[in-house]
């Protein structure tokens, strides 16, 4: 037993505990502030000045603010202050992290999701320029142990923590690394969100809760089959009479095309701007509108890339074609020899985060022999791509595997007359 668990267990309350008081604050900051233009309208009216109608934008925010500060205070006592009791006292990284987390709430049937992340947080620049980021350098999702606990509930998780992962006791460079365990679901009716910042060490350590078998291998196959569907419905793939035909398929991943393209806009429309100012008042630095201009259409450029590009690749024999086409104007063609599973690999291409939760997206590549005037060459040529989540990656690699298993199998048998 770890030796962290013989220790007296602190509660950590979550990190919602006292968001809806700051809003509230900065809600009342925003009314006291502009609330004196409120008694000059009325003369202000009487003088058809309507124009002044404009000040009460201000006080009207501090007003919402406020508003919406006491619904989240609401929703926040709805389910009581959810202590959690980390178990180990301390997690470990090289062991486990785990904890308790009592909810004000019976228990009943309900699907709760646990999402533990270590996070790098950080800032860049200095005064006017200062900037945080946070960026998810490993992330694991489980179902919890969910049960009654009296009149209350409990939930209870653990999760293995590969050695080398970070914690601040390891890491070198600027800024801090954050573990934070958020846990999701509906319970009573209402949406359940809450996130807690666990303290972390490296060490060996396990938790004293132990996840049932039955349910560790119930998760994993829930994992498997929901991977399995989403790449059925990501990526097109039949078989022929030749071979299989793989469709990455034109205006998928729109969330991530869309929002780069949005991106882009406001960098290329600020571009713009500078280059209006600069040549009315000469006011601005001449570096600063190109620049502007130039990051601006480049992200423009790659969002309108990603939406719409197309991969077609077929799989005839040992040989594997691959077309890659742009709004269905053709841009090049590739070939290659494919013969072993062994040449296919996975390769996370880009990642974006949304409510804590990082999506990986993934293509699949194949390292082939290629005949050229030079004679047979290696290159990588890319099969599949924009696979949305890592888990769905996985299982598209494991689909087109099996795929070439079955195949060197047929040939086998062909040969063995079998």
């Amino acid at each position: 037993m770890d030796k962290h668990n013989n220790k007296t267990n602190q509660s950590i309350y979550s990190n919602e505990k006292s968001g809806h008081k700051i809003l509230m604050i900065i809600g009342a900051l925003f009314f006291l502030i502009s609330s004196p233009t409120l008694f000059v309208i009325p003369g202000e009216v009487r003088q058809g000045n309507y124009g002044v109608f404009a000040a009460l934008i201000i006080p009207l925010i501090g007003i919402a603010l406020m508003r919406f500060s006491w619904k989240m205070r609401q929703k926040f006592l709805f389910f009581g202050l959810t202590p959690l009791t980390p178990c180990p006292s301390i997690g470990q990284v090289g062991g486990q992290i785990g904890g308790r987390i009592n909810i004000e709430k019976p228990w009943e049937k309900r699907k709760i999701n646990v999402t533990l992340s270590c996070i790098h947080s950080y800032s860049t620049g200095s005064g006017d320029d200062r900037r945080s980021h946070s960026d998810i350098l490993w992330q694991e999702h489980d179902k919890p142990i969910d049960r009654a606990n009296g009149n209350t509930s409990t939930i209870e998780f653990a999760f293995d923590i590969p050695a080398d992962c970070s914690t601040n006791g390891t890491h070198n460079g600027r800024g801090d690394i954050i573990w934070q365990v958020v846990v999701k679901g509906i319970i009573s009716g209402k949406e359940f969100n809450r996130s807690w910042t666990l303290p972390v060490e490296k060490g060996t350590g396990l938790s004293s809760i132990v996840i049932p078998l039955a349910q560790k291998e119930a998760a994993h196959a829930a994992k498997i089959k929901q991977a399995e569907t989403s790449i059925e419905q990501q990526i097109k793939t039949e078989k022929t009479a030749t071979g299989l035909d793989i469709l990455s398929d034109q205006g998928r991943n729109k969330s991530m095309s869309g929002g780069l393209i949005v991106f882009g806009s406001i960098f290329t429309s600020v571009g713009f701007f500078l280059f209006y100012q600069l040549i009315k008042s000469g006011d601005v630095p001449w570096i600063m509108p190109p620049v502007f201009s130039s990051i601006g259409l480049i992200i423009i450029g790659f969002g309108l890339f990603l939406l719409g590009r197309k991969l077609e690749c077929k799989i005839i024999g040992d040989q594997v074609h691959t077309r890659r086409s742009l709004f269905g104007r053709q841009l090049y063609t590739r070939q290659g020899q494919l013969t072993s599973p062994d040449q296919i690999y996975l390769k996370s291409t880009m990642s974006s985060t949304s409510n804590g939760i990082k999506t990986e997206y993934m293509a699949l590549y194949a390292r082939v022999n290629v005949n050229d005037a030079n004679g047979s060459t290696q290159q990588d040529i890319k099969l599949i791509e924009g696979i949305e989540g890592k888990a769905a990656g996985e299982a598209m690699k494991r689909k087109l595997i099996g795929f070439l298993q079955e195949d060197v199998i047929d040939d086998l048998n062909q040969e063995l007359g079998v």
